[in-house]
Parts: structure tokens; sequence; C-alpha cells
């Protein structure tokens, strides 16, 4: 699983998996829970657009992502797409999507 090398935040691990489907997005992960955060539909406007892949459905009490965490990745996200969407292409083999 390629690292993200555009950006980093303590305590997350982010990646994208070298085989993966669009649209691009990258995989966020911390203690307990997994998301994929997807690139070109999050925005300052519209916030961070993601989902959780791990706890796929979270009990009531889970924690999960906090509102600083998704700050910090909104504010990654929304500044350095450009950067991103490359390393996407650099790094993820989407293999034949006709």
């Amino acid at each position: 699983m390629p690292v993200v090398s555009t950006f980093s935040i303590d305590g997350l691990d982010i990646y994208f998996n070298s085989s993966d489907h669009i649209p691009p997005h990258i995989h966020v992960e911390s203690a307990g829970w997994h998301i994929r955060v997807f690139i070109d539909s999050s925005s300052k406007e519209r916030g961070l657009h993601y989902e959780y892949k791990q706890p796929k459905y979270p009990p009531k009490n889970f924690q999960g992502i906090s509102r600083k965490q998704r700050k910090l990745l909104l504010d990654n996200v929304a500044k350095h797409r450009a950067e991103l969407l490359i390393e996407w292409q650099e790094k993820v083999n989407i293999g034949d999507i006709t």
C-alpha cells in the first residue's frame, strides 16, 4: 500500500491501495476505524466527503474520527488536491476501466 507523500497527519495512516477503483480517494486509518476520503468531492464548501470502511456499521457509542481529525484532513485534501490527484495516478493501478 503506497503511503501518501503529499501530506501526513500525526496518528493517522494515510495511503492509497495500489490496485483500487475510481473515484480517486485516499484511505485513512487510526485505532479502531478506517475511512475512505474522496478527493474530488471534499471541499471547504461541502466538507470532508468520506465513508467508513471499518467498522462498516458503527455501534451507537462508536467515537470514530474526531472533529479535529476531520478538519485536518479537509484542510490538507483541499490544499493539496492537485498533488493528490497526480499521486493517485502515479500510485494506483485501476486496471481496465472501459
